[in-house]
C-alpha cells in the first residue's frame, strides 16, 4: 500500500493522474464556443413623432447598410417601442414607414455585434426645413453648386452647355 503525506501526496496524485488519463486529456483544449453564446444581436428602439411624442403602432423596417436590403419588419407597441431579436452582425438603419410602405424617416446608422444589444430611435421631422423646396431636386442642387464654382457642363455633342 502506498502512503504519502503533505506535498509528497500531491505530487504522487498528480503523477498517478498523468499516467492514467488518456492522451487526449493531456493535450491543450481546443477553443470552443461558450455555452449560451449567440451569433446574432438585438436591436431595441423607439419611434417618435416630430412633437417628441411616442409614435404608437408605427411600421418599422430594419435595413442592412451592407446589402441595402430590408432584413426585418415590425410594428411598435403603444409606447412607440420596437425590438428586433435576431439581427446578424453588421451596419443598419431603421426606417419609419407609411401605410403604403414609403419611407417617412430614417434613424441614425448603428452597428450590431454578435451577442450584443444596441438601442436606436427613429423620429419624424417636426416640420419641413426651409431649404427643402430649394434643394428638393438633387440634380438641380448639384448643377447650382457646380455653376457657383465656375464648372461648365458639356452636352452630349461636346459643345459647352453653360454660358461660360
Amino acid at each position: 500500500m502506498f502512503r504519502a503525506t503533505g506535498s509528497r501526496a500531491m505530487v504522487a496524485v498528480a503523477a498517478l493522474l498523468l499516467v492514467t488519463l488518456p492522451a487526449t486529456a493531456q493535450t491543450p483544449a481546443q477553443p470552443q464556443a461558450a455555452v449560451g453564446t449567440t451569433t446574432v444581436g438585438v436591436v431595441i428602439g423607439g419611434a417618435w413623432k416630430g412633437d417628441s411624442q411616442p409614435y404608437p403602432h408605427a411600421r418599422i423596417r430594419l435595413r442592412s447598410v451592407n446589402t441595402g436590403r430590408g432584413v426585418a419588419r415590425t410594428v411598435s407597441d403603444a409606447d412607440g417601442r420596437f425590438r428586433f431579436e435576431r439581427a446578424e452582425p453588421g451596419a443598419y438603419v431603421v426606417e419609419l414607414l407609411s401605410a403604403d410602405e414609403r419611407v417617412l424617416a430614417i434613424g441614425d446608422l448603428f452597428g450590431v455585434t454578435a451577442g450584443g444589444q444596441v438601442t436606436t430611435l427613429v423620429r419624424l421631422s417636426s416640420k419641413t426645413p426651409w431649404v427643402a423646396g430649394f434643394f428638393g431636386n438633387a440634380a438641380a442642387a448639384a448643377i447650382i453648386a457646380a455653376s457657383t464654382l465656375g464648372v461648365t457642363a458639356v452636352g452630349s455633342n461636346g459643345s459647352p452647355a453653360s454660358g461660360q
